[in-house]
């Protein structure tokens, strides 16, 4: 009988522009050197080439990784992020964009340590990085209720981890808000996150980013559904959220 890891790494991964195969490389070098060894990979691929399924070979070597062909998936980062969780067996989950990347050799030591309690969820630190050797502007994650609404205090999904015993799914009706959204609603089920304020994920910053190509549309019309979702609770302060962005998506 095969035990549960530690950890399991949670990667949505496609073509991204002919670049997804070169940044997930990357990614899978940096999960070579984690000072934590109880953890596996899990790949939820939407390819139409075989570049990401022959990355996943050249490393299965260093890292267990399990590989799972979504390509009639829908095409979008929630539901593909959604089917690497449901194939994951860890005791944790932790999603990590394909584009992104741990930080340093400890970062899936200190990932693990965040549950050492009784926490459902964590949030760590993170930074941006333009080629991938070296980042700057790092942020601590701040939880606030206006969150949802695109003011987003905490980062990417990339900085997200959950028991599976709590796991949440992220909304397969966003694109734009999927990850502020499930803060917000992780927050609402679970409580409070653990904060690790150490920087543990670089985010990296590239033009072919889906941010990059959101209409002001979506982003009206996604806005106008979280805010249907939730509108029961609705302070003040949220309303006031919720326009500002209004205005901002003109």
């Amino acid at each position: 009988m095969t035990t549960a890891p530690r950890i399991s790494i949670c990667i949505p991964a496609y073509d991204m522009g002919g670049q997804g195969a070169d940044f997930l490389a990357a990614s899978f070098a940096r999960m070579g050197q984690q000072s934590l060894h109880d953890f596996d990979v899990v790949v939820s691929d939407q390819s139409d080439t075989t570049d990401v399924a022959q990355v996943c070979t050249d490393y299965s070597d260093r890292l267990r990784i399990t590989r799972v062909d979504y390509a009639h998936g829908p095409r979008q980062a929630s539901a593909n992020t959604n089917n690497a969780m449901r194939h994951a067996g860890g005791e944790i989950l932790k999603i990590l964009f394909q584009d992104d990347l741990l930080a340093g050799p400890d970062a899936l030591t200190k990932t693990a340590r965040a549950f050492e309690g009784t926490a459902a969820w964590a949030l760590c630190g993170s930074a941006v990085t333009y080629d991938g050797q070296t980042a700057e502007r790092a942020m601590v994650p701040r939880m606030h209720p206006q969150i949802r609404f695109g003011k987003n205090t905490v980062s990417s999904p990339s900085v997200l981890a959950m028991r599976r015993d709590a796991m949440l799914e992220f909304d397969e009706n966003l694109i734009w808000l999927m990850d502020v959204e499930m803060y917000h609603r992780l927050h609402i089920t679970h409580g409070p996150p653990e904060i690790v304020p150490d920087v543990l994920v670089w985010n990296r910053l590239h033009d072919g980013q889906v941010s990059a190509g959101v209409s002001p549309d979506l982003r009206k019309r996604e806005l106008s559904y979280v805010r249907d979702r939730t509108r029961e609770d609705e302070t003040w302060g949220d309303w006031w959220e919720y326009r500002r962005q209004r205005l901002k998506a003109r």
